[in-house]
């Protein structure tokens, strides 16, 4: 098994996340997330997928909307790798209240046979938790299946009930060390410091180091859903520091997720193109990989 398929010759991994359910719906209509229609959410991906993929080492995608719909119409470019989503929904409202569980109708053995190039799983975490223990134990499980099928797995660790800028860092340090040793072949992970508490380069930098040297496997930041220019620095950060890639949501493409649908193709060419570029360089000049 290798993630080949998802990162380029260097082995950096440049990945567009378009794996959104509940979120997707709640970013779009914050009052009324259930009436945000299923074809809505396909088509927004679909344009996406479409503009970007080209470009993207790989694509993270989920079972319900864009998985097959976003290979069967010929959005996906050809040759570009693709990560399933595994996780179900309903842990926005109460992250700490249930373990993880694969969506149902849905597993490792579906995502396999369906072209995936490797899985991915969110964990809401918090090490002081009483759900850690429960989470780790899921990780632990998904990822035998995943070696019984013969599929890469990403794990994405997510911290949640932080109460502030100076938890956030042992929280992320700790979250590594429990993950990297599992034997997952990517983490996904949130930036080790608040950007906008910590905002010296070079502390970010020392910050995001510490990551590196306690993961085992690659690793790649993701975006959290935060400002682009705010991601932007983070990527150049994290990427000097030995961190493998990114992958981001809507950070990159929010407002062309929530413009009118016939705006959409050009905020994608005047904005979300331009920022995709400019991560890309980022993981050219910041560092080597």
């Amino acid at each position: 098994m290798s993630l080949d398929d998802l990162c380029d010759d260097r082995g950096v991994f440049r990945v567009l996340a378009v794996d959104h359910r509940d979120s997707l719906r709640l970013f779009l209509e914050p009052t009324a997330p259930e009436s945000v229609p299923n074809e809505l959410l396909t088509a927004i991906k679909s344009d996406l997928v479409r503009a970007i993929s080209p470009t993207a080492t790989g694509v993270m995608l989920e079972p319900e909307h864009s998985i097959p719909q976003l290979i069967d119409d010929g959005s996906l470019a050809d040759g570009v790798g693709f990560l399933a989503a595994l996780e179900s929904q309903g842990y926005l409202g109460d992250p700490g209240g249930e373990p993880t569980s694969i969506l149902d109708g849905w597993s490792v053995e579906q995502a396999a046979a369906s072209g995936a190039a490797a899985a991915k799983l969110l964990l809401p975490y918090h090490p002081d938790a009483p759900l850690a223990a429960a989470q780790r134990r899921v990780a632990a499980e998904v990822l035998a299946e995943c070696r019984r099928v013969g599929l890469p797995l990403v794990l994405e660790p997510l911290f949640y009930g932080v109460s502030g800028a100076a938890e956030r860092e042992s929280v992320v340090l700790t979250t590594v060390e429990h993950f990297a040793s599992t034997g997952a072949d990517l983490l996904k992970l949130p930036f080790p410091v608040d950007p906008l508490a910590v905002t010296e380069h070079g502390a970010r930098v020392a910050a995001c180091r510490a990551v590196t040297e306690r993961c085992e496997q690659p690793w790649a930041i993701l975006s959290g859903g935060g400002e682009f220019e705010l991601f932007a620095e983070q990527v150049a950060a994290s990427i000097e520091a030995g961190c493998d890639g990114f992958m981001v949501g809507r950070a990159l493409w929010g407002e062309a997720a929530r413009c009118p649908t016939d705006r959409r193709p050009q905020v994608i060419a005047t904005t979300v193109l331009p920022r995709w570029e400019q991560l890309c360089a980022a993981t050219v000049t910041g560092g080597d990989g």
